[in-house]
C-alpha cells in the first residue's frame, strides 16, 4: 500500500519520494494501526478474559478508518474546518469506547500484561518506521530507474 501511494504522490506532482517522506508516512501507519487502536483495546495475552471478538473487530476498524480519515483531513486539506473535522474523527472512537467486560479475574501479573504491550508496541513502531524508511528508498531507487529508461 505504502508503494501505491509513493507512485500516486510521484505521478501527480512529479517528485521523487524522500526517505524523509516515507518514515511519516511509516510513523502514520503506526500511529493509525497500532497507536489509535490500542488507546482502546491495548493487546492482549492469550488466556486473558476479553469482550467478545466480533465487537472488538469492529471497534478496531472504526478506529483504524477515524483515525486515518482523521489524519488526512489535517495533513492533506490544510484548512481550519478540515482540522477541526480531523480532530473530531481522531477522537470519536475513543468517546465512544472499545467494548470491554465487567470484570477481569486473572491469574496473569498485570507487570507481565504491562510488558507485553510495551513490547508490541516498541516492536511495532519499529516495524512501521523501517517500512516507511525502506519502502520509499527502495521506492525511488526503481522510480529513477524508470525515469532513465524512458
Amino acid at each position: 500500500m505504502l508503494a501505491g501511494f509513493f507512485a500516486v504522490r510521484s505521478g501527480a506532482t512529479g517528485a521523487s519520494v524522500s526517505w524523509h517522506e516515507g518514515l511519516l508516512w511509516g510513523l502514520a501507519g503506526f500511529a493509525v494501526f497500532t497507536l489509535a487502536p490500542g488507546l482502546g483495546l491495548p493487546p492482549e495475552l492469550p488466556g486473558v478474559p476479553s469482550a467478545p471478538l466480533l465487537s472488538r473487530q469492529i471497534w478496531w476498524l472504526a478506529a483504524v478508518l477515524a483515525t486515518s480519515g482523521g489524519l488526512a483531513l489535517i495533513v492533506f486539506r490544510r484548512t481550519v474546518p478540515a482540522a477541526i473535522s480531523g480532530v473530531i474523527l481522531l477522537t470519536l472512537p475513543h468517546l465512544i469506547g472499545a467494548p470491554e467486560i465487567a470484570n477481569i479475574e486473572t491469574n496473569v501479573p498485570s507487570s507481565l500484561m504491562h510488558q507485553f504491550v510495551t513490547a508490541v508496541t516498541v516492536t511495532s513502531l519499529v516495524f512501521w518506521t523501517l517500512l516507511g524508511g525502506l519502502t520509499s528508498a527502495v521506492f525511488a531507487r526503481f522510480d529513477r530507474g524508470a525515469t532513465l529508461r524512458t
